[in-house]
C-alpha cells in the first residue's frame, strides 16, 4: 500500500513537467539511485538490535537548477516517529567528486507525510530550509553502478546534548544503500549510533 501511495503522489507531483536535458550522466545516475522507498526489514529480521525503517527520497523542484531531493527517515511500523527529516542537494565538485549539502526544515512538522501527499511538498520553499554547515557528504563513483561518500571528519556538528560532532558514511549502489551515522563526543569517542556496522536498506521495487 505504502509502495502505492509513493506511485501515485510521484505521478500526480510531477504530471505535465517536462524534466531539463541531462547535462551530467554521472551526476544524474548518483541521484537516480538514491530515489524511491527503502527499507532495512531483511537487516531487521536477520538482528533485532536494528530497528525497521523506512527511507523515503523524492526529487522535489526539477524546474530548479540543480538535484533537491526531499529525505523522510522513520519507524517502519510506526508511521508517525520520525527521526530525520531532510532537503539535500546534490552537485558535481570536481571531475570525481559529487556532494550533497543538507538542510532541515524550519516547520518539518507539516511536511512529515509530504510523501503519501504531493500538495504538500508543492508548499515547500526555499525560505523554508536552514542549511547544516560542515555536513556536506563528498560522494566519489568506485564502479560504473557504486559510489561511496562520507563527510568530512569532525566537521559536522550535532544537535545532540551529549554528542560534539556527527560522521556519516554512505555506500550507494543498484536498489541498495547502506548509511552509517556515528557521533562522537569532544575526545573523538563514539557515544552515539550503531557501533556493529551501517544500516542496510533496499529499495522497493515491486
Amino acid at each position: 500500500m505504502k509502495q502505492f501511495l509513493l506511485i501515485i503522489s510521484l505521478l500526480i507531483l510531477f504530471s505535465g513537467c517536462v524534466s531539463a536535458p541531462v547535462k551530467d550522466k554521472e551526476l544524474h545516475n548518483l541521484v537516480s539511485l538514491l530515489i524511491g522507498d527503502f527499507t532495512n526489514k531483511e537487516q531487521a529480521e536477520n538482528d533485532p538490535s536494528f530497528s525497521q525503517l523506512s527511507l523515503i527520497n523524492i526529487r522535489i523542484w526539477k524546474n530548479k537548477s540543480g538535484y533537491w531531493v526531499y529525505s523522510q527517515l522513520f519507524d517502519a511500523k510506526k508511521e508517525n516517529i520520525i527521526y530525520s527529516q531532510r532537503v539535500l542537494f546534490y552537485e558535481r565538485v570536481d571531475s570525481i567528486t559529487f556532494a550533497s549539502k543538507s538542510y532541515t526544515i524550519n516547520n518539518a512538522k507539516e511536511y512529515k507525510e509530504a510523501w503519501k501527499n504531493p500538495k504538500i511538498l508543492k508548499s515547500l520553499k526555499p525560505e523554508d530550509l536552514e542549511i547544516r554547515n560542515g555536513c556536506d557528504v563528498y560522494f566519489k563513483k568506485k564502479t560504473s553502478t557504486i559510489y561511496s561518500g562520507k563527510t568530512n571528519k569532525g566537521s559536522c556538528s550535532s544537535s545532540i546534548n551529549f554528542v560534539d560532532h556527527i560522521s556519516s558514511n554512505f555506500v550507494i549502489s543498484k536498489n541498495k544503500l547502506s548509511v552509517w551515522n556515528r557521533g562522537y563526543d569532544e575526545k573523538g569517542k563514539q557515544v552515539w549510533g550503531k557501533i556493529k556496522g551501517p544500516y542496510k536498506f533496499r529499495k522497493n521495487i515491486d
